[in-house]
């Protein structure tokens, strides 16, 4: 097998989960260095599929130095993962996770309060995040929000992040962060930033708020929305409209249906919202104001908001015992299991000679114990994928009875014993192109390495990765 740069994406992918199941059977005070070995060889060496166990990522959050870490946050996907990242306020680590496109809506806002020129340099930026961002009543977000000028966020979002600054900073914060904002300005950043050069900018950044946020844009935003959207999509269009956080002044909405400039459609969405008054949405259900001593007409019922369910800590699940399974070709025998594994590989499953399932019941039935088995079994990466991945890692602590947590736990010391308390890099390094099409057992791939040269030749010896 070729070099990183010569495999196609899905060989690339495989390799790398390999790697990453056998990281977590390595001593965990060892991984992070074994991590290391093969980021040397391999840049892109956490880009898998699923993304590392949480065993390796723990290790690398917990053990490893700033090169590993942000090699991490380049490629995690993890919720947990990132926000631990973060929480390790490391200048490498943040710049890479701004650039990850699975970067989560936590972390992003974290980042964002703590460095928010460097978010609005991210390679891929999240409108929904951004958008909420804005919307936040946090002033502290909203202004590192008004700093991100990517994307096209909707004017009114940008507008209430302005009118959250002011509102618990003043004109003096406002003012700051108009300076901060590099040219050309948008329209409204323009605009107050006009507001703000007058002597007495209070009235002059109520005007703007007005503009931008007030019943009249609304009204002028509706229209605009009739002209232009055609029939079948105009109901959508209003609805988009009417989710954005304008200042909904209702007297004059009033006015507007009586006028007859407030689109009928839009009437009837404005009279369903829950805080519209009842004798205003009489008026925009009939177009006729409501007359003194008629009662007035039963609000449409709001649809009953869905209650969250009641957050409950379920406790550990662990399987019930059951009895060992069918060992297959593998026999009744020790010696017969021993023959079967000597003369076929395994699979993870098939039809056809033994598989991990056949394992498991051999070790339950007590026909082998589990470190014989982790020295017969071939190829290697079977085994060690199959009891290193987050399943067979769950398995030594929710069901430690089964034959794959025993073989993870014979697999683990085996690899113990074969370290010695150290990582030699040029014996992983060479084993980073063997693991995924070497045909024998564990042992002997370990004995392949072994004969590795020095850690000066072994890295000539394996291409980089681009």
């Amino acid at each position: 097998m070729g070099a990183p740069g010569e495999m196609s994406s899905t060989e690339r992918m495989t390799l790398r989960f390999h790697l990453h199941c056998l990281a977590t059977l390595v001593p965990y005070e060892l991984r992070t260095a074994v991590l290391d070995a093969w980021l040397s060889v391999d840049k892109a060496l956490f880009f898998a599929g699923m993304g590392p166990p949480t065993h390796v990522t723990r290790c690398v959050t917990e053990r490893g130095d700033s090169r590993l870490r942000a090699a991490l946050a380049a490629a995690a996907g993890g919720e947990t993962t990132q926000l631990d990242l973060v929480a390790l306020d490391d200048p490498a680590v943040d710049a890479a996770l701004v650039n990850n496109p699975q970067l989560r809506e936590e972390p992003e806002q974290r980042l964002r309060l703590r460095a928010p020129a460097l978010v609005a340099t991210g390679r891929y930026p999240h409108p929904d995040f951004h958008r909420r961002a804005l919307l936040s009543a946090d002033p502290d977000l909203a202004a590192a929000a008004l700093v991100d000028r990517r994307g096209a966020a909707p004017p009114t979002a940008r507008a209430t992040a302005w009118a959250t600054v002011r509102r618990h900073g003043g004109t003096a914060r406002t003012r700051d962060l108009v300076d901060r904002i590099p040219p050309p300005l948008d329209p409204l950043t323009a605009g107050i930033a006009e507001a703000c050069a007058q002597p007495f900018p209070e009235p002059y950044l109520d005007i703007v708020e007005e503009h931008w946020l007030g019943t009249g844009a609304l009204l002028r935003r509706l229209r605009a929305v009739e002209r232009e959207a055609s029939q079948w999509r105009t109901r959508r269009a209003f609805e988009a409209v009417l989710k954005e956080p304008y200042r909904i002044h209702w007297p004059l909405i009033s006015a507007a249906r009586l006028g007859g400039t407030l689109p009928r459609q839009a009437a009837r969405l404005l009279a369903l919202r829950p805080d519209c008054p009842p004798e205003v949405a009489v008026v925009l259900r009939t177009g006729r104001p409501a007359l003194p001593g008629r009662p007035l007409s039963a609000p449409t019922a709001a649809m009953p908001a869905t209650r969250a369910a009641a957050a409950r800590k379920a406790p550990p699940w662990v399987p019930p015992w059951h009895p060992p399974g069918d060992s297959g070709p593998l026999g009744d025998t020790a010696e017969s299991a021993r023959q079967a594994l000597a003369a076929t590989p395994v699979a993870y499953s098939g039809p056809e000679g033994p598989t991990l399932d056949h394992l498991a019941a051999v070790i339950e039935r007590g026909q082998l114990p589990a470190a014989d088995v982790a020295e017969l079994v071939r190829p290697a990466c079977v085994l060690t994928s199959w009891v290193g991945q987050a399943s067979g890692c769950a398995d030594v602590t929710r069901a430690a009875w089964s034959g794959r947590a025993a073989l993870h736990v014979a697999t683990a010391a085996l690899l113990a014993r074969w370290t010695a308390g150290e990582i030699r890099p040029e014996r992983w390094i060479a084993m980073y192109p063997l693991i995924r099409n070497f045909p024998g057992t564990l042992p002997e791939l370990l004995d392949a390495v072994s004969q590795a040269p020095p850690a000066g030749q072994g890295k000539s010896a394996v291409s980089r990765a681009g």
